[in-house]
């Protein structure tokens, strides 16, 4: 009995250090002067993403971005639809544009169609790491970064995106309350 406990206790510790192993590193920093609060609508930008052989396009990504933003108490407005907004009331066809110019015309627009947008930015080397940094729009000040970094046992494909995507809504989210409560608590403290 004694020696079935011990194993059974190992296989536990294994599993366990297993989990932990491939579980992927993140870290999020809120700029200090902003309040993620006001961010009620969140536009979706075109990713900074080269895809490698065998990877999902830029579009595929971009739409599994908004695909993943159920999880998400805020409302995400798709690439696409703001692609589109700004076609209809600027005359001006973001997808016809080279990549910088394209991107300097969605800044430039995308403050009517929502309070914020983020980039997400893909480093898909030896290891996977997502970089999604939100800019208040309007100003293009950033004003959140969360920065996720998959293990090597990671896929490449949409699955493996959509699940660091509902990782990053999640998060942003989770910063959004953890600092509504800390200005609750130094207001409280000031009374």
């Amino acid at each position: 009995m004694k020696k079935l406990f011990q194993i059974f206790t190992i296989a536990c510790m294994m599993l366990l250090s297993t989990q932990l192993v491939f579980a992927n590193a993140d870290k999020a920093t809120i700029i200090d002067d902003t309040n993620l609060m006001d961010v009620h609508r969140m536009a979706i930008a075109a990713p900074l993403y080269t895809p490698n052989k065998g990877e999902p396009s830029s579009e595929e990504l971009w739409k599994t971005i908004a695909a993943a933003s159920n999880v998400t108490r805020g409302q995400v407005v798709p690439y696409d639809t703001v692609v589109q907004n700004i076609q209809q009331d600027a005359n001006v066809n973001i997808l016809s544009l080279d990549r910088r110019q394209a991107a300097k015309a969605y800044r430039d627009h995308v403050a009517k169609y929502a309070d914020a947008y983020v980039v997400t930015t893909v480093a898909n080397d030896a290891h996977l790491v997502f970089f999604f940094d939100v800019y208040q729009a309007g100003t293009n000040k950033l004003i959140y970064s969360y920065q996720i970094v998959g293990s090597r046992a990671d896929g490449r494909g949409l699955e493996t995106y959509k699940v660091f995507a509902e990782q990053f809504y999640k998060n942003f989210d989770r910063s959004a309350q953890n600092q509504q409560s800390e200005r609750d608590k130094a207001s409280k403290k000031k009374k």
